[in-house]
């Protein structure tokens, strides 16, 4: 039985460990690029992804400031919120594949796809 775009999508969406997120997003993206996936959009995507436990989600303005990046932990700071947008665009990407791709067609969903995929790299790479 082939799955469905929707179905695969979906199960990323849910996958809420960050490593496993990006290797479920990667795999999507395969699979959709090699025709292992059906077009086929039955799957309802999930009203908010799947996310960690730790750490917890905090608005922007109860973040602590970064600065201007002058200083050693400045820096650090970047990088760590450069990886949380990262990761918040695999989700975006996804969503937007399995949310609107059957309206918007086939090149749509694998535009958004390689999307998702380019995202878990740069999620992957920063969180080295």
């Amino acid at each position: 039985m082939v799955t469905s775009v929707s179905a695969a999508i979906r199960e990323a969406l849910l996958t809420a460990d960050p490593r496993a997120k990006c290797f479920a997003a990667r795999e999507v993206a395969r699979n959709w690029r090699l025709g292992r996936l059906g077009w086929s959009f039955e799957a309802a995507m999930p009203e908010a992804p799947a996310a960690p436990d730790r750490p917890e989600l905090l608005p922007p303005n109860q973040m602590p400031k970064r600065g201007k990046g002058g200083s050693e932990r400045g820096r650090i700071a970047l990088w760590h919120a450069l990886a949380h947008i990262e990761f918040v665009a695999i989700d975006l990407a996804l969503d937007m594949a399995g949310r609107f791709g059957e309206g918007q067609g086939h090149e749509f969903v694998s535009d958004f796809l390689q999307v998702a995929a380019d995202e878990a790299m740069h999620f992957a790479l920063l969180s080295r």
